[in-house]
């Protein structure tokens, strides 16, 4: 109870400063964000661009598919093409979008050197495998301008999500240059300072509604729940999980809002000493015990993962470890045979390090996975980086275990195989060229029936290789007063902040 007293004090400060009138300096129409990030994630660059430019479709409020730069489409091609018409829309300059600058666009962001954080994505289109290594001109991607208004964009195989990947804010169409000029309901009015500040567009179409969006990225969700408190910002938007123990403070508030997401969370494995030994990986994920981890450590349901991609709506089955199907005790039994036959046993125990991000969310689940590991054997350590350096550590490669959050950014397991591909970044040096070959052979798929399996087939030969420990799907959470119009719950995660809006006449 004594150790409960600061959390206890803290939540009643809290609850009596959201009971608290407005503050001094209220901004009246300005929507105050801050958004907390995940090294390497671009969740504010996203946000930016989904408020400044334009897609040819885009997500709404719910996280359904919506005409934007296209005023329609229509599927072709046995489902494989799709045909857009587009909206008159002009440039700053006043000459019209066409849709060879939409072409130009998708073509700038597959090119080599690219630094579109989509870029992967466009493997989903005709020939774009082979752009995206270097073996085709960008000029090659299926993606083309029969006249001005119209464009076809053409999948490498079946392909039920390629409207939700088309919509993912990256892949808005935006003219060359490092400043391209906005085509969204908002603009970028000052990005040198902080917050980062957002005003209406005046050449787009109405859209914003808002004045003003202020936006603070933020590395330490802590600061961010504390501004919140105070009535100094309107919505705090999560990273991951880093900061959700935090924001249940404010659950008496009825401000806080929880969403389930397309996501992993796990460890990913560096195949190199100890965990080069397939064994020893198998025996460590077997060895834990997901169910009812999230209820103990966060009071909320958190579904148990035991392969490499989560429950989704297009794929509610996905692909297991052999073991999944054992008792608990029976994988703890086998576990130990594994280490045992590995050269791993009471004379000569197995340690692991885990590299995880400086949050207490992260530090509670380590320490329920090392009990379990510590049931067969196995001594754990940590090492607690800042965000940044958590997030170099994994991209150099200098960790053997290490915190991992992924989310789908559409619904398709590919979402979840794609970053284990041989050479990806952040795939902790695993390569498999059997299963590589079935994910470019997914894509190519004729009919969505031929996907399914091949995509299964790849997912499997993935998991039984185990290049990452998945623990569970994490939710979403984010902290949003009542004064806030427009936030709409969705499983795809897609909060447009351009749709959201303010009334400050409702009290907080």
């Amino acid at each position: 109870m004594i150790r409960c007293l600061p959390r206890l004090m803290a939540l009643a400060a809290v609850l009596a400063l959201v009971a608290c009138g407005r503050p001094a300096g209220d901004n009246g129409a300005a929507l105050r964000v801050d958004m907390v990030t995940v090294p390497g994630g671009g969740e504010v660059e996203a946000a930016i661009t989904a408020a400044t430019q334009v897609g040819l479709v885009s997500f709404d409020a719910s996280g359904g598919v919506v005409p934007a730069l296209a005023s329609s489409w229509r599927i072709a091609g046995d489902g494989r093409s799709v045909i857009f018409r587009l909206r008159p829309r002009a440039w700053s300059d006043g000459k019209r979008v066409t849709a060879a600058d939409v072409v130009a666009s998708f073509r700038r962001a597959a090119a080599p050197g690219s630094r579109n954080r989509s870029r992967p994505l466009l493997a989903a289109l005709a020939n774009g495998a082979a752009v995206l290594a270097g073996d085709l001109p960008s000029s090659a991607l299926g993606i083309d301008a029969p006249v001005d208004s119209v464009v076809e964009v053409r999948a490498a195989g079946a392909m039920p999500g390629l409207l939700a990947l088309l919509a993912q804010p990256d892949l808005a169409v935006v003219a060359p240059g490092p400043r391209p000029p906005a085509l969204g309901p908002l603009r970028v009015a000052d990005a040198a300072r902080r917050p980062i500040v957002l005003t209406r567009n005046p050449l787009a179409a109405p859209g914003a509604t808002h004045a003003t969006l202020m936006l603070t990225p933020v590395d330490d969700p802590g600061p961010a729940i504390a501004r919140f408190a105070r009535e100094r910002t309107d919505v705090v938007v999560g990273g991951g999980l880093a900061g959700f123990d935090d924001a249940r403070l404010m659950l008496a508030a009825n401000v806080l809002r929880v969403e389930p997401s397309w996501g992993v969370y796990g460890y990913l494995v560096h195949a190199k000493g100890p965990l080069a030994d397939p064994r020893v990986r198998r025996a460590l994920a077997m060895a834990v015990e997901r169910d009812g981890l999230g209820s103990r450590l966060f009071g909320v349901g958190l579904p148990p993962v035991l392969g490499l991609v989560p429950p989704l709506p297009s794929e509610p089955a996905p692909a297991l470890p052999d073991w999944a199907i054992q008792a608990p005790p029976a994988r703890l039994d086998l576990a130990r045979q594994l280490l045992a036959a590995a050269g791993f046993g009471p004379t000569t125990p197995l340690t692991v390090t885990i590299s995880l991000p400086d949050a207490r969310e992260h530090a509670a689940i380590a320490a329920a996975v090392a009990a379990d590991w510590a049931r067969i054997g196995v001594r754990t350590q940590t090492i607690a980086r800042s965000p940044a350096d958590h997030a170099l550590a994994v991209t150099r490669g200098t960790f053997e275990l290490a915190v991992t959050e992924r989310s789908a950014p559409y619904d398709s397991p590919l979402a979840f195989l794609t970053p284990f591909a041989c050479g990806a970044n952040g795939a902790g040096g695993y390569c498999n060229p059997g299963a590589d070959a079935l994910v470019t052979a997914a894509r190519a798929a004729p009919d969505a029936t031929t996907a399914t399996t091949t995509i299964g087939a790849a997912e499997a030969a993935m998991v039984a290789d185990t290049p990452m420990i998945a623990l569970l799907a994490p939710v979403r959470w984010a902290l949003v007063s009542r004064q806030v119009t427009g936030w709409t719950a969705n499983a795809a995660g897609q909060h447009p902040l351009a749709l959201l809006g303010i009334d400050r006449q409702v009290k907080r």
